[in-house]
């Protein structure tokens, strides 16, 4: 964890991650951060209320002075009649009369009434019911201001849109289908008394996940229309002038909506986010049975928006809120006019989700450099502060202009990144002790340490001779490579080159010799004896292979060119044992059959191969690898040929790689029967199926060089290396 895992990749990986996961969004954590809007609204407490919104009760001391509700609507009509002649500039009803009335009395007069048939008695009774309705249509007709409330049925599965009368935004400019709410059915008024209002505005509310009521929907779509709510439509009455306007962006989003110059502050679904002043009562109420009885003072309800809602306990129309969980629905309805008219917001622009990414990683990458330098007690302090910086800083900042910057996210950052350094660091700590603790171990091979823990006299001087199988494992072109590299680089990208391939010939129990440079020595079958040690050996050579583009493209991204790696393995009788004085051991592998691996690594520059083993190797892995035959070759130093293999996969993609290497074998045949031509078209069919395929390549070089100079008759097909 130490080096690459530092406290700023800490937090910067998770600024960045939950940085996406803002951007993006989290169900779960958007709600959260709505209960915090909640939180913010209860630190800045309650405020006045507008002055110019009364809410007329139809509450508990009512419904005991005139009977349940709901009451006749002669009397709804008086209470029409009562609030005008108060001087009301509007009146909203947030109730609907969606039923004809029954006459009061209706059943008891029927009895009383002899001879009358069925149907007439039918057409006295409905007569009379539609004079009562009629009533309170004239009363909403004569005032000129009454706007009626009706209400979205979302539980029904009905599609096609009720003909009834709503009132809708003055203009609706959309492409394609807004992304709104879509009302499959309505509860209306009545025809005559929805003809007879001034405006008709919906009063539905929708609740989020948590059952509270944090916003109010601005527009519904029903049919092709686009529905108002209740209170924009009493401030329509308010202010005929004032234009209501809603747009949308091209994929169906809610782009702005205004109330004559207002521009009120939407989500994309047309939802306002309601600043709330306080729990209930924040607004005026008047009891409705004290305006019927002119129990009011006069001038109550002059020139005000006067609202007519159910608040009694029994009838239960109430809602949760940030304030108060049991909110009448009829104060929501008077905070959104509120809101309005005096153009306080709580604000959510679709820039501020870039602006909230941006602090996210802040708040993580400062807290990420402090934490390298700041532990302990001064990390506490340091992320505290930091926390409490962004809760004043964002609070203060929705006080003074209603800015509700998200408050989840960012601490969630915070809170993360301090949790997360705060273990690295202990993990740090931990294993730097542990390193001082077993400082002996890393001076020897894991298996060949606890084997001397229980063998001790294995220290002593000497060695046997054994059949082992040795490799020999280095960068291709690393004097190239880490030319103009400071020296602490190339020391980095050795060590990177180093562990890992040291992890591959561990996991197949291999014995590591030593570090030559960039170079690796390694042998199996020592110190534990191991009968399958040229298999083991070829296994770790291709988990080698497959770890290279791995470190390839982690070069790549510091503009370091492809890593290429050489290995060379060969299997044979050496010495093994301690090697060098009483003083300073080295168990390490020598002898001729260690000098052959050594100049089989180095045949890969001139065969552009990956994996040469020798013929003793391959025969005693041959079960585990598919190989090709490579060449005859006479190392220096050495005056026998040597038959030497490249690996290219473990056994079970032997079916895949046959064709490959038939078609090379025959290459490498008709190449040492001098037939040029016949070799060229054999290796030249390889690199159709393998462009890069090295050996092909530099067999039909060879080719070409015999057709132009052909070689002497006692030409045996072996190459003589001249170098080591």
């Amino acid at each position: 964890m130490g080096k690459a895992l530092t406290p700023f990749r800490i937090a910067a990986f998770l600024g960045i991650a939950l940085g996406l996961l803002r951007f993006n969004g989290c169900h779960y954590l958007d709600l959260l951060d709505l209960q915090a809007v909640d939180y913010r609204l209860k630190q800045r407490g309650a405020q006045s209320a507008l002055s110019d919104i009364v809410i007329v009760a139809v509450d508990d001391a009512s419904v005991a002075e005139l009977g349940r509700w709901p009451w006749s609507r002669a009397v709804v009509a008086q209470l029409i009649d009562r609030l005008v002649a108060g001087g009301a500039a509007v009146i909203g009803f947030d109730v609907v009369q969606s039923e004809a009335t029954e006459a009061p009395g209706i059943k008891a007069l029927r009895g009383q009434i002899p001879g009358v048939d069925d149907s007439t008695w039918s057409a006295i009774r409905r007569g009379l019911e539609e004079g009562i309705d009629a009533q309170l249509a004239d009363a909403v007709r004569r005032s000129n201001r009454t706007v009626l409330g009706y209400f979205y049925d979302f539980n029904q599965k009905k599609s096609d849109a009720a003909a009834v009368r709503i009132s809708t935004y003055n203009s609706a400019k959309h492409k394609g289908q807004p992304q709104v709410p879509q009302a499959p059915a309505i509860v209306a008024n009545l025809p005559d008394l929805a003809a007879a209002a001034r405006e008709l505005g919906y009063f539905n509310f929708l609740a989020d996940d948590d059952g509270y009521f944090r916003r109010v929907p601005l527009v519904i779509q029903y049919g092709d229309e686009m529905a108002i709510p209740l209170s924009l439509a009493m401030l329509r009455a308010y202010h005929p002038a004032d234009q209501l306007s809603i747009t949308f962006t091209d994929d169906g989003e809610v782009e702005s909506v205004h109330v004559g110059e207002v521009e009120v502050p939407v989500a994309a679904d047309g939802q306002l986010l309601v600043n709330f002043r306080g729990a209930r009562t924040t607004f005026k109420y008047v009891g409705a049975a004290d305006v019927l009885a002119g129990r009011v003072p006069g001038d109550t309800f002059r020139d005000k928006l006067v609202l007519v809602g159910v608040t009694a306990v029994a009838l239960a129309d109430v809602r949760a809120t940030a304030f108060d969980g049991q909110l009448p629905g009829v104060e929501i309805h008077a905070t959104t006019m509120d809101n309005i008219l005096r153009r306080e917001f709580i604000f959510q622009p679709r820039w501020l989700r870039l602006v909230e990414v941006g602090l996210i990683l802040l708040s993580a990458l400062i807290l990420g450099v402090t934490l390298q330098f700041a532990r302990g007690v001064a990390g506490a302090i340091v992320g505290l502060a930091l926390l409490t910086a962004y809760m004043v800083g964002s609070q203060w900042i929705f006080r003074s202009v209603g800015l509700s910057i998200g408050f989840v996210y960012p601490l969630l950052a915070i809170g993360l990144t301090y949790a997360a350094v705060s273990v690295q660091h202990y993990v740090v700590e931990e294993g730097e002790k542990r390193k001082i603790r077993n400082a002996f171990g890393l001076y020897l091979p894991p298996a060949l340490a606890n084997l001397v823990s229980e063998h001790p006299e294995m220290l002593k001087l000497g060695g046997d001779k054994r059949d082992l199988t040795v490799m020999f494992a280095d960068i291709r072109g690393f004097t190239t490579l880490s030319e103009g590299l400071e020296s602490e680089a190339v020391v980095e990208l050795v060590n990177e080159f180093l562990d890992p391939m040291t992890d591959v010939i561990f996991a197949r129990e291999g014995t590591l010799d030593k570090y030559i440079g960039d170079a690796i020595m390694a042998v199996w079958g020592a110190p534990i004896s191991q009968t399958d040690h040229a298999a083991r050996a070829c296994q770790a050579a291709l988990g080698m292979m497959q770890r290279v583009p791995e470190l390839s493209k982690e070069w790549a991204q510091r503009g370091l060119p492809p890593l290429r790696i050489g290995i060379g393995l060969n299997t044979g009788p050496m010495v093994v044992g301690n090697m060098g004085s009483a003083r300073r051991l080295s168990y390490t592998v020598i002898g001729d059959n260690v000098n052959l691996a050594s100049r089989l690594e180095g045949l890969n520059k001139m065969y552009g191969s990956g994996i040469i083993v020798s013929e003793s190797t391959f025969h005693a892995a041959a079960h585990v690898v598919v190989a090709r035959e490579l060449d005859l070759v006479r190392v220096k130093g050495k005056k026998l040929p040597v038959r030497i293999f490249e690996i290219l996969a473990p056994a079970d993609e032997r079916e895949q790689w046959m064709p490959l290497v038939e078609r090379f074998n025959a290459g490498i045949a008709a190449y040492r029967a001098r037939q040029w031509d016949t070799a060229m078209r054999a290796f030249t069919a390889v690199l159709a199926e393998r462009t890069g395929d090295g050996p092909s390549h530099m067999y039909l070089e060879r080719c070409r060089e015999m057709l132009e100079a052909p070689p002497a008759p006692d030409w045996d097909g072996v190459t003589v290396m001249e170098v080591k």
